[in-house]
């Protein structure tokens, strides 16, 4: 990219970041990295002793990934005192059906892992279950529409997949604004690409 500013030429530098993993401090990194593992199928690419956080203090860690092109998707960190609660709102993973989200949900159901709430957002389907420190995980996978969030009704997924689209279909056709998801997600393209950052060269 080039800006051009009086007689000379700048250049910039498209700056296009992509969210990658996240970092948490732990209770009991054990008891985290074994129900990642179980649970979500992740694999410990590294772990051991490392200087975290500003002070640099040393504490054991461990990165887990579900992902071969990335390192690490989830860097756990011991050092959470434990009479702490948690700090983040939702750790979130993506499934890429209805189906596969009504078998964790038989999963959770058979296991007894407890599950806090379901929920139909009208733009997704959404379980949500705790970790061993407390942290909320939401297991998710994307509907066919946009709906305007937040938006959060109650959801069955005993129900048939049948009944669930229909039930969802009803849910956003009470939203105005609502509309397919591909036609959102061109809209949510230009406007990325009209935020997206220039850094200069």
């Amino acid at each position: 990219m080039t800006l051009t500013t009086g007689t000379e030429a700048q250049v910039k530098t498209e700056f296009n970041p992509r969210l990658a993993h996240l970092g948490i401090f732990c209770k009991d990194l054990d008891a985290m990295v074994e129900f990642y593992c179980r649970e979500f199928g992740m694999i410990i690419s590294d772990s051991g002793l490392g200087k975290s956080g500003k002070a640099a203090t040393k504490r054991r860690g461990a990165f887990l990934t579900g992902d071969p092109s990335e390192h690490h998707q989830l860097a756990l960190i011991e050092g959470r005192a434990p009479e702490t609660p948690p700090t983040t709102a939702q750790i979130s993973f993506l499934v890429p059906n209805l189906s596969e989200l009504r078998a964790f949900w038989r999963h959770v159901v058979t296991t007894g892992i407890p599950v806090q709430v379901v929920k139909n957002h009208g733009n997704a389907w959404s379980i949500y279950i705790d970790d061993p420190d407390g942290n909320m995980i939401e297991v998710y996978t994307h509907s066919d529409w946009y709906t305007q969030q937040p938006l959060g009704e109650p959801l069955n997924l005993e129900d048939s997949e049948e009944e669930i689209l229909r039930q969802t279909e009803a849910l956003v056709s009470q939203d105005p604004k609502a509309r397919p998801r591909t036609e959102w997600m061109a809209e949510q393209a230009a406007k990325l690409k009209a935020a997206r950052v220039a850094l200069a060269s």
